[in-house]
């Protein structure tokens, strides 16, 4: 593996990814994902709507949050899809929008981190992605095993996050009105169908940041232009593309 000169990883993979290393300048946003940060170093400092939280703990943030996240030492910060089995195991845990946890899977999580951090080795790497996706809620409560329809079209989402699929159509390959199918879709998920598919367009975008123009890659994933990919990605991660990029660099599997 070569010598990362990047200060900042992050990787992404269906389900989650994540970010490792220093938030400075994050801006206030809110996102479709459910978010755990887990301080590596001093403490990270959050500030939700009308107050602000400094601690040294692992905090586990529900989807639709507000938020913004300021740290000078390196964290760890993982964004589940709370439609996957990961990200339901993850999103039954907090009794409040934010919420600090101190679980074995956290503990778990955080010694990973802290050997990749150490080494920068791929065996390690793979270890941290192998402890994530251990914590699979197994259940039959959610998505990944309940309505088959809206499984349906989660995976059309996917194979066309090239573009804006209209609402009736993703609800025509389901066989639904489109009123019948935001409900069903609401109800299964407890997340709105738009949202769901701007945050599958942006998670397949994500991964080619860097290796060609904004203009090319809003394009590529069906934003009207660079400038609504960038307002987007910033309403999302509290960040413009080219800021997570000047001392970040993306590993994949």
């Amino acid at each position: 593996m070569e010598e990362n000169k990047a200060e900042n990883i992050i990787h992404i993979e269906q389900g989650f990814g994540w970010f490792l290393g220093r938030f400075e300048d994050n801006k206030v946003h809110q996102h479709y994902a459910v978010q755990l940060c887990i301080p590596l170093g001093g403490a990270i400092k959050l500030s939700p709507d009308g107050g602000e939280l400094v601690t040294t703990k692992p905090v586990l943030i529900q989807p639709n949050v507000e938020h913004k996240l300021t740290s000078t030492e390196n964290n760890l910060l993982v964004l589940f899809n709370p439609l996957s089995p990961q990200g339901h195991f993850w999103n039954r845990l907090p009794t409040k929008p934010i919420t600090e946890l101190d679980i074995p899977a956290v503990k778990e999580i955080k010694q990973a981190a802290n050997s990749f951090l150490f080494t920068k080795e791929d065996k390690d790497k793979e270890l941290l992605n192998q402890t994530f996706r251990k914590y699979d809620c197994y259940c039959g409560e959610f998505v990944h095993a309940g309505d088959e329809r809206i499984e349906k079209a989660l995976a059309y989402l996917h194979r066309h996050a090239d573009r804006v699929v209209p609402l009736g159509e993703v609800a025509g390959h389901c066989s639904l009105s489109p009123s019948r199918f935001q409900h069903v879709f609401k109800e299964t998920t407890g997340q709105s169908f738009r949202r769901a598919q701007l945050w599958t367009k942006m998670s397949h975008a994500l991964p080619h940041l860097g290796k060609q123009s904004l203009t090319s890659l809003a394009h590529q994933f069906g934003f009207a232009d660079s400038a609504h990919f960038s307002r987007t990605f910033r309403e999302n991660f509290g960040f413009s593309p080219r800021d997570l990029l000047k001392n970040s660099q993306f590993i994949q599997v």
